[in-house]
């Protein structure tokens, strides 16, 4: 999985301006259960998923961010990724980048990685994906989180 730091390449390839997101969902965790994929002390920490789908394809992004009131309610902080909803991913880049001050850097981050993630998976889906697997079932996924929205 690409990382925040990797870069969000330019994409002008014609499977990606014709993918359309159709499903938008994000997992909340209890960061105490993943500890040992973080780095760090992340007792006051809100952890989770961010997941893209376009055509049975989906992109995925991690996210750690502070306990705090921006992140609490879950629905009000993701749902500037509703948005995201129908566009292409050409579409879904360019949206997230001209509205990167109005998000922030952290939605704005946790957006391009799984749009990053999304447009590898598209223009390669036989490579196979780290969050593909029993691990990653949607009915799992949502028995071990604390909550779950999806657009």
């Amino acid at each position: 999985m690409l990382k925040l730091s990797d870069p969000l390449h330019e994409v002008n390839e014609g499977v990606l301006s014709t993918s359309r997101i159709g499903l938008i969902e994000v997992y909340r965790f209890d960061c105490r259960l993943i500890e040992a994929r973080i780095a760090g002390n992340c007792r006051d920490c809100n952890c989770g998923l961010l997941k893209l789908s376009s055509h049975g394809v989906n992109g995925w992004a991690e996210y750690v961010v502070p306990n705090t009131q921006p992140y609490a309610d879950i629905v009000r902080w993701t749902s500037v990724f509703l948005k995201l909803k129908g566009l292409s991913v050409c579409e879904a880049i360019s949206y997230v980048r001209s509205h990167a001050a109005a998000w922030g850097p952290v939605r704005t981050d946790i957006a391009e990685v799984a749009l990053a993630d999304l447009t590898v998976q598209l223009l390669n889906p036989s490579a196979g994906h780290a969050h593909e697997g029993a691990s990653f079932e949607r009915s799992r996924l949502i028995d071990r989180s604390q909550a779950y929205c999806s657009f």
